[in-house]
């Protein structure tokens, strides 16, 4: 394997040092077969989960390693409990947070993110996978988001659609923050997936009324169902990016006021 960052392989070669020491021999001669699972605090899923693996793949000896990502929940245990051998990681990169899309969008990010992954693996490139939450911000004009439609509300003297009763929660950060974020990354060689939000959610019933006030328009709200696929609340950790120097400093209402004057009549056209 090759590293872009000797840190990683420092941990890696002391949980090596650890499984082999907890194991002795029998962590040098496996079966033909080993099932090597990456765990990021499943107490409570990974147990089920070894106990289902197969004694014997085509007629050979399997084993079962759980890599436990600097879990801090009982993983570890629930593990050994089930059968399977632990090599435990003290500190957690991600690696073993399984990606589990829940919307073919998200599916679609995840096979990025692990083309990314290989390719770094491959070839020794620096691969980084940053993660924006709903972005928004000035050039709006011809985009479809619910920000860009609260401000042609506005402009048309409309009213918009709101799915369920509003209280959606969403991430949404300001283009000005993405590329502060983008150039923090840069600058510090990150590799890997690396969120980049405003660190503070916000109801779309928020997103209404801080349109209200920076237009001076209405905007009617009408509630609808909610559509198939809609995540009931997006809540994003932006510590990783804030310890390399990410510093979000647009609020919902200061952010919304760049956007407006792309979409506000000119005077005397209302």
């Amino acid at each position: 394997m090759i590293y872009s960052d000797p840190r990683d392989q420092a941990i890696d070669d002391a949980a090596v040092a650890m499984f082999i020491e907890a194991y002795g021999e029998r962590a040098t001669s496996l079966p033909p077969v080993a099932i090597v699972i990456a765990a990021y605090n499943e107490a409570g899923a990974i147990g089920p989960v070894v106990e289902a693996l197969p004694e014997q793949v085509c007629g050979l000896a399997t084993a079962a390693i759980v890599v436990a990502d600097g879990c801090a929940d009982g993983t570890a245990k629930e593990a050994m409990t089930a059968g399977a051998m632990v090599a435990d990681v003290p500190v957690n990169r991600g690696q073993g947070a399984a990606l589990r899309p829940l919307t073919p969008y998200g599916a679609t990010k995840a096979a990025g993110e692990m083309l990314l992954s290989a390719y770094a693996n491959c070839y020794g490139i620096n691969g980084a996978a940053l993660r924006f939450s709903n972005v928004y911000g000035p050039g709006m004009a011809e985009k479809d988001s619910f920000i860009p439609r609260l401000m042609r509300a506005a402009r048309d003297g409309e009213g918009v659609q709101v799915r369920g009763d509003g209280t959606m929660l969403r991430d949404v950060v300001h283009v000005d923050d993405v590329v502060q974020g983008v150039l923090a990354a840069w600058r510090a060689r990150v590799t890997g997936p690396l969120i980049l939000g405003a660190g503070r959610s916000v109801t779309v019933n928020d997103m209404v009324a801080t349109a209200r006030r920076v237009t001076g328009a209405a905007i009617p709200a009408e509630h609808v169902p909610v559509g198939n696929g809609e995540m009931p609340a997006v809540v994003v950790d932006i510590s990783a990016a804030r310890a390399i120097g990410y510093a979000p400093t647009h609020d919902l209402e200061s952010g919304m006021a760049t956007v407006w004057p792309d979409f506000r009549p000119e005077e005397g056209t209302r």
